[in-house]
């Protein structure tokens, strides 16, 4: 009977879940990022979340092969999904990087960036991938 009980809460914490999973930004609330800073935001960690740089290059070296290469992103991502400019796929691709992962990689991306990030960072670091 205890087993049952442990059961039950662990399926209500998991609900909940679920049920905040809203996005804390929306693309429609950022104001226009500047590249710099997102270019310093992607080279290194802001709290918990990890630099983009760890897992993605823009060189086109592929040199660490855990995640897309960057190199001519701009050129691609709006493209990608159909129906997305190419700023909303940036922004899908950091806050929710489950609903769209590349053919070739695993959904190994941080998920947390939503939680981490101010809408300025969010922001800026698409501003500075579409210079990509």
């Amino acid at each position: 009977m205890a087993r049952l009980g442990r059961i039950t809460a662990l399926l209500l914490l998991l609900l909940a879940s679920c049920a905040q999973s809203e996005l804390r930004h929306q693309l429609a609330d950022l104001s226009p990022g500047d590249a710099g800073s997102g270019e310093k935001l992607f080279l290194q960690a802001r709290d918990e979340a990890p630099p983009c740089a760890s897992c993605h290059s823009i060189d086109g070296s592929q040199s660490l092969k855990a995640a897309p290469d960057l190199q001519g992103f701009a050129a691609r991502a709006g493209s990608r999904v159909e129906g997305q400019s190419a700023q909303e796929y940036a922004f899908s691709s950091i806050v929710r990087p489950a609903s769209y992962v590349v053919p070739g990689y695993a959904n190994s991306m941080y998920a947390n960036y939503d939680r981490q990030l101010a809408d300025s960072d969010l922001a800026d670091l698409i501003a500075y991938l579409l210079t990509l």
